[in-house]
């Protein structure tokens, strides 16, 4: 090899050296089932069984389905992982009347904070909650997040008052 090449050679190694090093160690990853901590320190719920957190979205849905998606009345819905919240901006008719309702099936509490308003706690036994949105603006922040060791799934649904 002309000198040069061996040292492009030995400049290619010593650049691949950490990746190298670092990639079999195996440190600074924790197994599966260790729990990691939360921004609060203390360790974060277990996620539900995928077959549990379908049964339990399928009731929370059962919940607020007491109007139909062809409706004119309904204007969006959606569901999602407890653990994973709802942070959604829903386009509305500004200075008109809204209803939005939420249904937890899990464990725990989520909190409800929709336009900047006061949190409302709602519990995650299965039955359902609802807050009306008077003089609404033309998009509405809705946000659901869970407390901590909160499980589940969380629906939600926005209709016309």
């Amino acid at each position: 090899m002309t000198p040069p090449r061996k040292l492009m050679a030995v400049a290619a190694a010593l650049a691949l050296a950490p990746f190298l090093a670092t990639g079999c160690s195996g440190e600074g990853t924790a197994p599966p089932s260790t729990p990691s901590p939360s921004a609060t320190g203390r360790p974060t719920a277990t996620p539900s069984p995928p077959g549990e957190e379908e049964a339990q979205g399928s009731r929370a849905k059962a919940v607020l389905e007491t109007i139909s998606p062809d409706d004119p009345k309904f204007v969006e819905s959606g569901l999602e992982r407890v653990r994973d919240g709802v942070h959604t901006r829903s386009s509305l008719k500004k200075g008109k009347a809204y209803e939005v309702s939420v249904a937890c099936v899990g464990t725990g509490t989520v909190n409800l904070v929709i336009g900047g308003n006061p949190a409302q706690s709602i519990s995650c036994d299965g039955t359902s909650a609802s807050r009306r949105v008077q003089n609404s603006p033309a998009e509405l922040p809705i946000d659901i997040t869970a407390t901590p060791g909160a499980t589940g799934m969380v629906a939600w649904q926005i209709t016309a008052a």
